[in-house]
């Protein structure tokens, strides 16, 4: 993603250079419908296997809402962005854990919530007509992840809130519908990864007439948002 970083953005000041962007509006507002293709859950990051670390749960097809607020300079053809979304999603199934004792086929349910914040840079680049606008540009970001787990109707607790930084790329299309109101079309592509500690804070469970013994220890999941991210919504030109 770095790479892309290096030869979008000279591509994008060659673009700029003499073009200027009338704008009857400074402040536009942004509802927004995210879809996420896919994520990973690796449940055993530390083991010593390579094989057993790099297993994951996917879990895929997220929906999510989110606002984008954007301001274009004055007189310039450059617009910044403050653009906020939360992506959560669980999925449950029958798994074998190992870590039970005994080894026992329980339900999980396992999912994921990330909490984005980005800020951003983007260019219009011009198409000659006032009725679209293209944007392309990236920025930093900063997402605060959680990871959840249930084993057998016990939920385990986070004990940690870790906060992941890290860049974007996005291109957006804008469809003006009248003069204060317009939908939008984007497209981004981010990386965020976590690392989460759990704990079960009970030590034990009944599941099919079995007891069923919890581990006591804390246990670590890594969690990557590494899907495409696509976004439909509709905006109005505030001031």
């Amino acid at each position: 993603m770095r790479r892309s970083i290096a030869w979008i953005v000279p591509l994008l000041m060659l673009l700029s250079h003499g073009f200027t962007l009338a704008q009857d509006h400074a402040f536009s507002l942004t509802l927004r419908g995210g879809y996420t293709t896919t994520s990973k859950i690796y449940s055993n990051p530390d083991a010593a296997d390579p094989e057993l670390a790099g297993q994951y749960s996917g879990i895929d097809n997220i929906y999510a809402p989110g606002l984008e607020l954007r301001w274009t300079l004055p007189g310039q053809s450059i617009a910044l962005t403050l653009e906020v979304e939360r992506i959560a999603k669980s999925q449950e199934d029958i798994e074998l854990v190992g870590f039970t004792n005994p080894p026992s086929a329980l339900p999980i349910k396992e999912g994921l919530r990330l909490y984005s914040l980005e800020l951003g840079g983007l260019l219009f680049i011009p198409l000659g007509s006032d009725q679209v606008r293209l944007t392309m540009g990236g920025g930093l970001g900063m997402y605060i992840g959680e990871r959840s787990v249930t084993i057998a109707g016990v939920e385990a607790t986070q004990q940690n809130s870790p906060i992941s930084v890290g860049i974007h790329v996005e291109t957006s299309f804008d469809y003006r519908i009248t003069q204060n109101v317009f939908a939008r079309l984007d497209m981004r592509f981010r990386d965020p990864e976590y690392t989460a500690e759990s704990r079960f804070l009970r030590p034990a469970t009944q599941y099919g007439g079995q007891l069923v013994l919890l581990p006591e220890q804390t246990f670590r999941a890594k969690v990557n948002v590494n899907g495409l991210n696509f976004g439909l919504g509709i905006g109005v030109e505030l001031f």
